[in-house]
């Protein structure tokens, strides 16, 4: 049984034993009144004795009641007693282990105290590397910018350096092809060959302005490959006073097609080598008032009648 059902029980318990005390109290109260009244009139009936019975079994039953509920009463009280001090107990107990539960945690919240003042040790130590750290860190910073810097600069005078000596290579190579030789490729040569093969069997005026051995060579390349072609040439050479440069030919406007053709191809096959050293030319320019020596083909057409004219100058 539980203690509140013990404490309801006891109420009870209690409740009657106090009116078992009633009942006893109004039994004596009783009988002696009646025992009173009916000794003042000197008599004693029937009713006097059912009077006296009845508050008789009141009291008896008073006392039955009292004898009864109290040692319930007792029991109950016990019983609420052991439970009250298993209560006691169990709360000392809890007591005692919430007491070395304090002392365990005043351990742990000490120790815990400590290990935090070793984290704070610990963290103001890190703390400070960090900031040695980030203070080489920045001062490695400022040496990669400074070594950014004179990297930079140096790179600017690379580029410089790297630009002059490139301009000096160019105009190196600009002057070794203004003192080199004009050459012909084999692919150029075949390619002159097949161009002038649409000419085979007509005259073209040649007139070969200079009388060094590079101008020679050269115009003496471009006309074998016209004689292999079937081309027929008259040739002439200036004695004094003309001067040309690179190779410049004519097309009479009213030239057949072919010569137009034969023409625009040369240009583009020499310029492969020569660059802007070969160029078509107005037709009628094309003449040299000078005293000149040469030789005809046999078989080609006078001289100045032809409608396809080259003249071979210095580069």
């Amino acid at each position: 049984m539980d203690k509140n059902a013990l404490e309801q029980l006891l109420f009870s318990y209690n409740w009657w034993m106090g009116v078992s005390t009633i009942a006893v109290a109004v039994g004596i109260l009783g009988e002696y009144v009646a025992h009173f009244i009916f000794e003042k009139e000197a008599r004693r009936n029937k009713l006097e004795m059912g009077i006296s019975i009845l508050f008789g079994v009141l009291v008896l039953g008073g006392v039955v009641g009292e004898y009864i509920f109290g040692t319930r009463l007792s029991q109950a009280s016990e019983k609420l007693q052991q439970i009250a001090d298993a209560e006691v107990a169990q709360a000392n107990r809890d007591s005692a282990k919430a007491r070395k539960g304090a002392e365990l945690a005043g351990r742990q919240s000490a120790e815990t105290s400590e290990r935090a003042a070793k984290i704070e040790r610990h963290a103001a130590e890190e703390n400070a590397r960090a900031a040695k750290a980030l203070e080489s860190a920045e001062k490695a910073r400022k040496s990669a910018e400074s070594f950014k810097l004179e990297i930079a600069q140096a790179n600017e005078r690379a580029a410089k350096a790297n630009s002059i000596a490139e301009q000096e290579r160019l105009e190196r190579l600009q002057l070794e092809a203004r003192l080199a030789d004009r050459i012909l490729s084999p692919a150029q040569e075949q390619g002159l060959k097949t161009a002038f093969a649409r000419l085979k069997g007509k005259t073209v005026d040649i007139t070969v302005v200079g009388d060094s051995l590079e101008i020679a060579n050269f115009s003496n390349k471009i006309m074998a490959c016209m004689r292999e072609a079937g081309m027929l040439l008259n040739v002439r050479h200036p004695l004094g006073g003309a001067a040309a440069r690179g190779v410049l030919i004519g097309v009479k406007p009213d030239a057949p097609p072919e010569f137009k053709q034969a023409g625009e191809e040369v240009v583009a096959i020499l310029r492969q080598s020569v660059g802007n050293g070969a160029s078509l030319w107005n037709f009628d320019e094309l003449v040299s008032k000078s005293i000149a020596t040469g030789a005809n083909d046999a078989g080609a057409a006078p001289v100045g009648q032809s409608p396809f004219r080259i003249i071979f100058g210095s580069k």
